[in-house]
């Protein structure tokens, strides 16, 4: 039985990407397929090497230990891509339910609207499923909606149906996924039971074996040939952290940029200036294309796609300073002492929306997606976090790091993702490029015309470049 939900209980479904899902379950397939190479060589060593010392019987034992360690290996990466595969299926099907769920609300919200128009925050802030089960009860808060007593009867049939088409939707989505979910975790259980767990013993920081010897450096050169080595179209390998905790302040995501950026020369900024025309765009690029390629060089991406973003960006519809008022009257809407009645998603005009979802920067990023690259939980930030957060994203320098892994990210959430940075076409760097706009929504009108634009300043930003 799939039950009956709400909005709120698959929300988090709109942030999900199968894609990138199935992405990583390619990344396990690729070591399955690393490690099954390595088997054969494995059992020649055993049975074909003669190693006479005295202690020869340790080399021998650990000879004979390796064809099993590695097909336990393979076995265990196996069963984790098994696991994802089915669960990014499964996880289409339940984005599918969640979308025929929202247009189903939609109707209701606009059916609910002709009655009347929520005054109260808490009125705002309900979904439009709560807001007609209080109606239809007439009793709660929207008793108060617009002060009125309404009649609800012409409408009711109507919005029970729509009500339940939604609730329904919700409840298959909900369903779909927590069954999936629940299957992956476990099977990725007994996956991760079948690797080995490697102690360096003494404690203390794990020793740099690839640095320290060189023959292992010239095996890793001599591996980069091999297209198992890393999935096709992938950027430069790196260290998978989870995010960080409270307690953390400085992630080492946001530390490795600081360090990177160090060396960079001095970048421009556009933060007080309020209209940007094509010709400044044209100059911040060119001052900052040392930034903008180091960036670009850093998380993998064609220099030319961050550029055009950021002639996109640089600028746009606010200057900095703007974004700084905006970010400051969200989260006082947000705030149980602030703006009340008024939810900070109805404040006026471009003032509207969460806090965490005011762009900051010349290459304008929203907070949640920057705390997310950076390794924060977007979720659960400090304040001094969510601080580092917005100076980071206002940072010039740091700013184009930000925005290079971000399009990274994006990049591999895309059907393309296998096709290697240099080989985009114009159309892949497009959609890129509306999916930084539009998140979720990429393909729906605002986003569709901001990669449009993109696509026909493309060549300025790559001549800005030069």
């Amino acid at each position: 039985m799939s039950g009956f939900g709400h909005r709120g209980d698959v929300e988090f479904l709109e942030e999900c990407s199968p894609t990138l899902v199935e992405r990583n379950a390619a990344e396990f397939r690729r070591l399955r397929d690393l490690l099954v190479q390595v088997e054969e060589p494995a059992r020649r060593a055993q049975t074909r090497t003669r190693w006479q010392s005295d202690g020869s019987h340790t080399y021998t034992a650990r000879l004979a230990e390796a064809p099993l360690l590695v097909t336990q290996m393979a076995e265990g990466y196996d069963r984790a891509a098994g696991a994802l595969h089915a669960y990014a299926l499964a996880l289409t099907t339940a984005k599918s339910h969640y979308g025929n769920g929202k247009r189903s609300e939609r109707a209701l919200a606009a059916l609910i609207g002709t009655k009347g128009t929520a005054i109260t925050r808490t009125a705002q802030e309900a979904e439009p499923m709560r807001q007609w089960e209080d109606m239809r009860a007439t009793t709660g808060f929207l008793d108060g909606l617009a002060e009125l007593t309404m009649d609800v009867d012409d409408i009711r049939e109507e919005a029970d149906r729509l009500h339940g088409e939604a609730g329904g939707s919700f409840g298959l989505a909900k369903s779909a996924e927590q069954e999936a979910r629940s299957a992956c975790v476990h099977a990725l259980k007994q996956a991760y039971e079948l690797l080995p767990e490697f102690v360096v013993r003494g404690g203390g920081a794990r020793p740099d074996l690839y640095a320290a010897m060189a023959d292992i450096r010239r095996e890793g050169a001599e591996a980069r040939t091999n297209p198992l080595t890393r999935l096709p179209g992938s950027g430069p390998k790196r260290e998978m952290t989870a995010p960080v905790g409270p307690d953390t302040l400085v992630s080492p995501q946001l530390r490795d940029i600081r360090m990177r950026v160090a060396g960079l020369p001095e970048a421009a900024d556009t933060y007080w200036i309020p209209n940007v025309t094509d010709g400044m765009r044209a100059e911040w690029i060119s001052q900052n294309k040392a930034v903008l390629r180091a960036a670009a060089a850093h998380a993998g991406v064609p220099e030319d796609l961050l550029a055009g973003v950021a002639w996109q960006e640089v600028g746009g519809w606010q200057p900095g300073f703007a974004d700084d008022l905006v970010g400051a009257a969200r989260e006082q809407a947000e705030a149980p002492w602030g703006l009340s009645p008024v939810s900070a998603h109805h404040l006026p005009d471009r003032l509207g929306g969460r806090s965490d979802e005011t762009s900051y920067g010349p290459i304008a990023i929203q907070l949640r997606r920057g705390a997310e690259v950076l390794g924060y939980d977007p979720e659960n930030l400090t304040e001094k976090q969510r601080g580092l957060v917005e100076q980071a994203l206002q940072d010039p320098k740091e700013n184009a790091f930000v925005a290079g892994a971000y399009l990274a990210q994006i990049k591999a959430e895309t059907s393309f993702a296998d096709v290697p940075a240099d080989q985009l076409t114009e159309a892949q760097k497009r959609e890129i490029a509306a999916r930084y706009n539009g998140g979720p929504y990429w393909d729906l009108g605002k986003a569709q015309g901001y990669g449009d634009r993109f696509a026909d300043d493309l060549g300025r930003a790559r001549e800005a470049l030069r």
